[in-house]
């Protein structure tokens, strides 16, 4: 294994322990996808998925980079038959428990996003990609390759990530914007452009469907865990208004549809 992939596995095996992955897996975190599986996903990422790919029962589902496993979950609620993949052996046993708790039946699979060597070719009809999966992906061309591999003909790819307008900035909520860096500079610290993504998606023989540029919809997108603990209601009250917090005028998230 070379070296930056067990630092990215180590990475993820603590944080999965941390005080912020538990949040995301509390009775009150999890219960909402329980009643509302849909809750999982942006509203704007939903309607995509739901106009490209249609009724999620009985679909094969995988999900590279699982991470919280809030969307396997809730796709697996909505009868689809999920895969979730992710580096982490630590991310997969902690929503092994919950998953088996709730007597879903759920496959789970231990390897790297970007080549997907313990997956076969043509098995599945979706392909989801979440938020924060890109920036630990070194080499986008490849995984679009493997992610084009494993669709079966028809299927779909779909990709929900930080907009990559926001890369340049600091980001800092109710404050101007401040340059941090060219939007040009992807090294080191893969900060992929549209361009990036849609021209890998295009080299691995995907159809572009549609994309969507989409707003915030809560505080969590401008404060870390940490940061949000502390703030109030007023300190968060109409921060995705442009005309209060100057950066909200920037897309939040991308997502992008493409057909094989």
């Amino acid at each position: 294994m070379e070296d930056w992939e067990k630092e990215v596995k180590e990475h993820w095996n603590k944080v999965s322990d941390s005080d912020w992955y538990k949040s995301l897996r509390t009775d009150e975190a999890l219960e909402r996808i329980r009643e509302n599986p849909k809750a999982a996903f942006h509203p704007g990422m939903m309607a995509l998925l739901e106009k490209h790919v249609g009724d999620f029962a009985g679909k094969k589902i995988l999900l590279p980079s699982s991470g919280d496993n809030h969307a396997a979950f809730a796709l697996a609620l909505m009868g689809a038959h999920v895969t979730s993949l992710d580096i982490s052996e630590r991310q997969l046993e902690n929503a092994r428990t919950i998953s088996d708790d709730w007597g879903l039946d759920i496959e789970y699979i231990c390897d790297n996003t970007m080549y997907l060597s313990k997956v076969k070719d043509a098995s599945y009809d979706l392909v989801y990609t979440s938020n924060g999966t890109l920036t630990w992906i070194g080499d986008l061309n490849e995984m679009y390759r493997n992610v084009s591999r494993v669709l079966k003909d028809g299927g779909c790819s779909a990709l929900f990530d930080i907009h990559p307008f926001n890369r340049p900035f600091t980001g800092e909520a109710w404050k101007p914007p401040v340059i941090k860096k060219s939007y040009c500079d992807v090294f080191p610290d893969l900060h992929w452009r549209i361009q990036d993504i849609i021209n890998s998606n295009i080299s691995a023989g995907l159809n572009i469907c549609e994309m969507a540029e989409l707003p915030a919809t809560d505080a969590s997108f401008w404060y870390t865990y940490n940061e949000l603990k502390s703030k109030s209601k007023d300190d968060i009250e109409n921060i995705n208004d442009w005309n209060l917090n100057p950066m909200a005028a920037l897309p939040a998230w991308i997502a992008v549809i493409a057909r094989k």
